[in-house]
């Protein structure tokens, strides 16, 4: 069993991370496109519908996450989603192919693609499966939300801390290595 507390905690971070991934595709969804084309994973005829319902996909997600505390499937959505992408970068690396546009948005937006992306997503769908714990059902109290907000501005604020850290290093990484 989990506390309340964090799962409200975890729950509110995912939902803000979600939320940012979706605005910053919707804000520019001709770029975001544009990413999903150059994974060349899917055929040319559904890149376009489906860089239009992923930031729709992460929106609903998020709000599930938040509205339906008690239910598992927005968990699993978030989860299933993380693997994707992850999935999606380690093939294309794999590839050989390390200058994609990640198109991730939210606060690591605007980075190619890197094995620190896919170690990224692997840690987030693994968090989210601490999420389908059953949750313990103790009584909360003003003190036990207050806290709650406080450790989702703090998970967000290491997930930022780790963004730049990854982003530093795969810049690191590729130096000298263009003209």
């Amino acid at each position: 069993m989990i506390d309340p507390v964090f799962d409200i905690a975890f729950r509110g971070a995912f939902a803000a991370l979600l939320l940012s991934a979706a605005w910053h595709k919707l804000r520019d969804p001709f770029v975001f496109w544009q990413a999903v084309s150059g994974y060349k994973l899917l055929p040319q005829a559904f890149e376009r519908p489906i860089s239009r319902i992923i930031p729709v996909a992460e929106i609903a997600i998020a709000l599930s996450l938040l509205l339906f505390s008690v239910s598992a499937f927005p968990v699993f959505a978030a989860l299933t989603l993380w693997i994707f992408y992850g999935g999606a970068i380690a093939i294309n690396l794999l590839r050989g192919r390390d200058t994609l546009d990640c198109g991730c948005g939210g606060i690591g937006a605007d980075q190619t693609i890197h094995w620190g992306l896919v170690l990224r997503n692997s840690i987030l769908a693994l968090t989210a499966g601490f999420l389908l714990l059953p949750v313990s059902s103790r009584a909360l109290g003003w003190f036990d939300y207050a806290t709650a907000g406080f450790a989702v501005l703090l998970l967000l604020l290491i997930y930022a801390t780790a963004e730049h850290l990854l982003r530093n290093a795969a810049l690191l990484g590729h130096e000298g290595t263009h003209p």
